[in-house]
């Protein structure tokens, strides 16, 4: 999500009033108004998108606290010993990034959907809250579709015919691939940051401080070149490159997958397929699921970033409009990999099942006080699959 889909998520809505001068405390007739959502352009996407805006708030909060649930599941079990490599860490690294914006998104569809609208205005902690879960989510949104990125191509390199044979990166080594990703996608958001800011404006007719978020003003007659970057900037390299990017990947990783089936029925009967090439042709179609996931999720947004950029009053009359339905698709992407884990990992299915037997017979046995028992609970100890 840029901050783009946060104006058209509803800041515009909270935040009609855009500062313009250099006035420590401006009155309402010093701040410019932009009214985006009553552009009638094309009137049946207004309405659809009204329709549709009556019960977004409800799916948004299923599908958010759905989500927190499951990738904290995720992440125990993905850092379980025996579920520990590198593919393995780079899916922890997405379910960190998808809760934390799962997480964010919960109090943010309070503030705009539920809360009173007159509350709203005055809240400075609100609207500081606003600024904070904006950029916040676009460092997490950033952060997990680029480890998709990453674990597209780990994956097609590992998997890739070659004479010197599969090579992965260790678990360490992973590690710091993940934390720069996240620290890289923090810095992608500076200029964004440095382009959002808080502004009051004296109401003249009640006396009270109405608190408004400062929006980059691209496109306006007082934009500067920092609002220019951080128009560019996200959209670029946080989704037209990292989109083509998993694509590209997932094509190649699908190619390589259909050409290691030939070869196998080619060898049919012989030793060529075993066990372990099974393993490793389940792992990466469960992969090519989770990329299908990220694809039809982020596709749609980037083509119609790219026609917000080189087509004019596109974003106004028709990405704006479509606001809610580009945050549900990537809502739907964070919150559906827990059920491809379970639709497609044995290994996974597994170890979820045994985590939990051990939790509620460690509950059960603190309840009755049997410690015999609960010493007496035995882990596997299995080794790591193969990537």
């Amino acid at each position: 999500m840029s901050w783009q889909d946060t104006v058209t998520s509803g800041a515009v809505a909270m935040a009609p009033y855009v500062y313009s001068t250099s006035t420590s405390q401006p009155t309402m007739d010093s701040c410019r108004e932009y009214n985006y959502s009553t552009n009638m352009t094309y009137p049946a996407l207004n309405h659809v998108k009204e329709s549709y805006g009556k019960v977004h708030v409800y799916i948004s909060l299923v599908l958010c606290t759905y989500g927190v649930v499951t990738n904290i599941i995720n992440i125990i079990v993905l850092t379980k010993p025996c579920m520990r490599n590198s593919i393995n860490c780079i899916l922890t690294g997405i379910a960190v990034a998808d809760m934390i914006t799962m997480m964010s998104t919960i109090p943010f569809t309070y503030y705009y959907y539920l809360m009173d609208e007159e509350a709203k205005k005055v809240s400075l902690s609100w609207i500081t809250f606003l600024a904070v879960h904006m950029n916040v989510t676009l460092t997490s949104h950033t952060a997990s579709i680029w480890l998709g990125v990453i674990m597209a191509a780990m994956r097609y390199f590992f998997v890739r015919p070659t004479s010197r044979g599969a090579k992965s990166l260790d678990c360490r080594s992973t590690i710091i691939v993940i934390l720069a990703t996240f620290l890289g996608a923090a810095l992608l958001i500076i200029p964004n940051c440095l382009t959002t800011g808080l502004v009051p404006c004296r109401n003249n007719r009640t006396g009270q401080i109405n608190w408004h978020l400062k929006l980059p003003s691209f496109g306006q007659q007082d934009s500067n070149i920092l609002h220019t970057v951080a128009f560019f900037i996200y959209p670029v390299a946080g989704k037209i490159i990292p989109c083509a990017l998993i694509s590209i990947f997932g094509g190649l990783l699908l190619h390589t997958l259909r050409e290691t089936d030939k070869r196998s029925r080619r060898l049919k009967g012989e030793c060529g397929s075993g066990n372990g090439n099974s393993q490793t042709r389940r792992t990466t179609v469960m992969l090519l699921a989770i990329i299908a996931l990220y694809i039809i999720a982020e596709l749609p947004q980037s083509i119609l970033v790219l026609l917000c950029i080189f087509v004019d009053g596109f974003f106004v009359d028709v990405y704006h409009q479509l606001g809610d339905f580009i945050d549900l698709l990537s809502l739907i992407n964070g919150a559906m990999n827990f059920i491809t884990y379970i639709a497609m990992s044995t290994q996974f299915r597994s170890t979820l099942a045994e985590s939990s037997s051990a939790c509620l017979h460690r509950t059960t046995c603190s309840r009755c006080g049997n410690k015999n028992a609960l010493q007496s609970t035995k882990y596997s100890k299995t080794p790591p699959a193969p990537v």
